[in-house]
């Protein structure tokens, strides 16, 4: 048969578990931490990731729009060109989706250029012509870095080609 324990060891392992520290939130602190700091550095990826493919499929509809500004026969307006940056269609509407969240034809500049870089009237008498995207603000989804942040001017020049130009 076993003796049972003599009364101070039973006092002594009694005061041992008393005067340890109780360490049950301690866990769940450090979660919460290493929680904040990850959903942070993922969100942060997600939101670069974004800008980065804005950025890319606005210098995209730059170099669309002046390669069809290049080729086209010229017309009274800019409009289609415009359109040819902002919806991808030369024949785009209001209704139409942007190529890019908040892009709006207001984003767009077309300017006809000779060759000395001063700019020309009209389409007939340029060697260059310029498309830019100016003043367009990136929206974030999770805002850690402020709302939105305004992106540089995006623009792309072609040589005019004979197809339209007299």
């Amino acid at each position: 048969m076993l003796d049972p324990m003599p009364d101070s060891e039973v006092k002594t392992m009694k005061l041992k578990n008393w005067t340890e520290k109780p360490e049950k939130g301690q866990a769940l602190v450090e979660f919460a931490m290493v929680t904040l700091l990850f959903f942070t550095l993922v969100f942060a990826i997600i939101e670069f990731g974004r800008a980065l493919w804005t950025w890319n499929t606005i210098v995209q509809a730059t170099r669309a729009g002046a390669r069809y500004a290049a080729v086209e026969i010229p017309t009274a307006n800019d409009a289609p060109i415009m359109k040819v940056v902002v919806y991808n269609d030369p024949n785009g509407t209001a209704s139409s989706t942007p190529v890019v969240p908040g892009l709006t034809e207001a984003n767009v500049r077309v300017r006809y250029l000779n060759n000395n870089g001063t700019v020309a009237t009209n389409k007939t008498v340029a060697d260059l012509i310029e498309v830019s995207v100016i003043n367009y603000q990136f929206n974030f989804l999770v805002s850690l870095f402020g709302p939105q942040i305004s992106l540089p001017p995006f623009t792309t020049s072609l040589p005019l080609e004979g197809l339209g130009a007299i």
